[in-house]
């Protein structure tokens, strides 16, 4: 699809892609939004399962690009691609740049069968974003977050620097005083058998664990000059079977208390220790600085790379433009529409967080009870026909004389106690005030 070349001097950029799915019914839109000095994208890649074969009769897979952007899926791994191709001013060669993966997990993208909305904004300070629906995964620089680096070393190692021959970069030698002691044993093995042990008693030491099948007889086509001498299989010894063991006893082995090893001398701090040897630093011959890598080729045309094993997978809404409004006004006008209500969204979220079922509960229950709460508090508790109908109030409220569990002598008693009890301590309080 050939497009005008279009220069945005310190402006911004989107192109915009959309696929769909006909046999799973998913969709997928793509979107790339860039700032740009003088250039848009070449190329859009959108590659779902592997590398990419697209051509036209004049616009194929050789067709020098200058961006890379979209969704990738190669077996289990899922990427979102943001390649550039950046030139060298001192030899003309273009050099692809590589940006960093997000962290941000993305399978879900890839898996859950939704259209999807990818977005690469670059921005005149080399600033990139890149979205998936509206939603940030990652961002960088153009210059600090790409591999292998826009602007390559001042100095580089002398490639024809080479390590002198009396070069000591040893920080420790053997003791060259040092002699091996005379009771030092190299020869005395590392294990040895357990003396404190005991071949168990009953243990069958003159019968084998197994024997030949006496049943088993040779086939008849047994051929002894092509097959060789012909032995019966191997059976477990019926004998063994209730006795402790059969055959040749053992002891365990144990640590060798004598055991030594191979005796070397102990090291000791090298004294022509002369660091670690490295070639010297020289100034790259190759050397550059650009400071502005966000200006690229200019653009001819917009395609894809697709090779996909997934069939009828369409792609549309190529949007490719230098202003970052129109872009959002597009995304709103188009991709925005088909999308979910709030309500699905919520509904949709919970299938990748469960646990949002709680929260929904406890912010749409919380203001219910409250609400109930403070528009109905006149509510009446009993039966409206009866003396203890009354509000729920902090007021004390009076017993009534109908109580049938209420004893009027034991309740009077009481009632006189707690009277006189309450006049001894006033008078106390009375007397130590006058005295």
């Amino acid at each position: 699809m050939p497009l005008q070349h279009i220069y945005a001097p310190s402006s911004t950029s989107q192109i915009s892609l959309s696929s769909y799915n006909t046999k799973s019914c998913s969709r997928t839109e793509l979107t790339v939004v860039g700032p740009t000095l003088n250039c848009l994208p070449t190329r859009i890649i959108s590659a779902w399962d592997s590398c990419s074969v697209f051509l036209q009769s004049q616009f194929c897979n050789t067709t020098p690009y200058t961006i890379m952007f979209g969704p990738d899926k190669c077996g289990g791994n899922q990427k979102i691609y943001f390649i550039f191709r950046h030139r060298n001013p001192l030899t003309g060669k273009y050099q692809e740049k590589h940006i960093r993966q997000p962290a941000a997990d993305l399978s879900r993208y890839f898996t859950d069968r939704q259209p999807h909305l990818y977005t690469l904004r670059l921005y005149p300070d080399n600033r990139y974003e890149i979205l998936i629906d509206e939603y940030l995964v990652s961002k960088g620089s153009l210059l600090e977050d790409v591999d292998p680096p826009v602007n390559p070393p001042q100095e580089i190692t002398d490639p024809h620097d080479t390590k002198p021959a009396d070069w000591d970069d040893r920080p420790r030698i053997p003791d060259p005083m040092a002699t091996k002691p005379m009771d030092w044993d190299e020869e005395a093995p590392e294990l040895i058998p357990d003396p404190a042990v005991q071949r168990p008693h009953g243990w069958l030491e003159d019968k084998q664990p197994f024997i030949s099948d006496p049943e088993a007889q040779r086939p008849d086509d047994w051929d002894e000059e092509m097959d060789g001498k012909w032995e019966p299989p191997l059976v477990p010894n019926a004998v063994c079977s209730d006795a402790v063991g059969c055959g040749q006893w053992e002891p365990p082995s144990i640590s060798n208390p004598a055991y030594k090893g191979k005796w070397s001398p102990p090291l000791i701090k090298n004294p022509n220790y002369q660091g670690q040897w490295s070639p010297r630093m020289v100034t790259n011959p190759e050397y550059f600085e650009d400071s502005q890598p966000f200006q690229m080729s200019p653009v001819a045309a917009v395609g894809l790379e697709l090779w996909s094993t997934t069939g009828d997978v369409l792609f549309d809404n190529i949007l490719l433009c230098s202003d970052i409004t129109v872009a959002q006004r597009w995304t709103t006008n188009t991709w925005g529409q088909k999308q979910p209500g709030l309500l699905m969204q919520l509904l949709m979220a919970t299938e990748q967080h469960p646990w949002l079922w709680a929260l929904y509960v406890f912010t749409v229950g919380l203001p219910a009870i409250l609400f109930i709460s403070f528009m109905w508090p006149d509510k009446t508790f009993g039966p409206p026909d009866q003396d203890y109908c009354y509000k729920k109030t902090d007021k004390p409220q009076p017993d009534s004389p109908h109580d049938p569990e209420r004893e009027p002598g034991l309740w009077a008693h009481s009632e006189n106690t707690s009277s006189r009890k309450r006049e001894t301590r006033q008078a106390n309080r009375k007397a130590d005030l006058e005295q």
